[in-house]
């Protein structure tokens, strides 16, 4: 799935390709992904290319398209109309074409003219001025979970996901397990700032390299988990074998030594 970085690059790369662009008339595939008029969409400019939590939106005038793409789905911006194998609706601007699609059919397209129904409860965004340290710590208190689930809870952090979580536990020497209020003040802080150096160093490597997920320009690195999805291979810092276990039905990898 992919998570803030990957949509926070992709978002930056499709806005400078597509702002000030006009919609033409959408080919729709596959309606049951899609929840609004289609038909409202041609003809309008795109204003604007935004990320908020896990959606990505594109802001016309007076209405916006969002999109989820939940596990498998994508957003490419390519330079034909013809469907591929697992679109689900094709728009054209000037030229080129956006293709949405999902092989699970799980993602989602909403057109609407407002969003605040489907951003008011997301959690504060951990680039932002509003992720403090105050604000993780009092979290932390009023949880009674695990740290791994409460880092993917977009109620709280919106815009971390199972990869994202387990890279940020890792380097914060803490075992997914922890109940969130064990955590001692030192640990809080070392979190706070994994968080923020663990996302900002995947925006900067151009998020994590996988078969669904493009970021619609070639990149030659891209950021390489220490942990997850890696279970038996060594430890990068103690060597200890990686090791798998499920929480809340997902795989969750993590080092029994270093992380306490």
């Amino acid at each position: 799935m992919p998570e803030l970085p990957e949509l926070e690059i992709l978002v930056s790369n499709l806005r400078n390709r597509i702002k000030d662009k006009t919609l033409g008339r959408p080919i729709i595939i596959n309606p049951k992904v899609i929840s609004g008029d289609s038909n409202l969409l041609e003809d309008k400019m795109i204003k604007d290319v935004m990320r908020r939590g896990k959606w990505v939106l594109i802001s016309l005038d007076e209405m916006y398209i969002a999109f989820h793409l939940r596990l498998n789905g994508y957003i490419f911006l390519v330079d034909y109309g013809e469907a591929d194998s697992y679109d689900c609706i094709i728009l054209p601007v000037d030229g080129e074409y956006i293709h949405f699609g999902d092989p699970r059919r799980l993602a989602q397209m909403k057109i609407t003219s407002e969003i605040d129904s489907l951003i008011e409860e997301l959690g504060v965004d951990p680039l932002s001025k509003d992720f403090t340290l105050e604000y993780l710590s009092k979290s932390l208190k009023k949880k009674r979970g695990n740290i791994k689930t409460f880092l993917m809870d977009q109620d709280i952090i919106s815009g971390i996901g199972n990869t994202y979580a387990d890279e940020i536990l890792f380097w914060a020497k803490i075992n997914p397990t922890r109940p969130c209020q064990s955590l001692s003040k030192e640990e809080i802080e070392a979190l706070y700032n994994s968080i923020k150096n663990t996302l900002e160093e995947a925006l900067k490597l151009g998020g994590t390299s996988t078969e669904e997920f493009t970021n619609l320009i070639s990149r030659e690195k891209s950021f390489e988990p220490k942990v997850h999805r890696k279970e038996g291979d060594q430890c990068p810092i103690c060597d200890t074998p990686i090791v798998m276990i499920k929480i809340g039905g997902r795989g969750t990898y993590y080092c029994p030594r270093c992380q306490k």
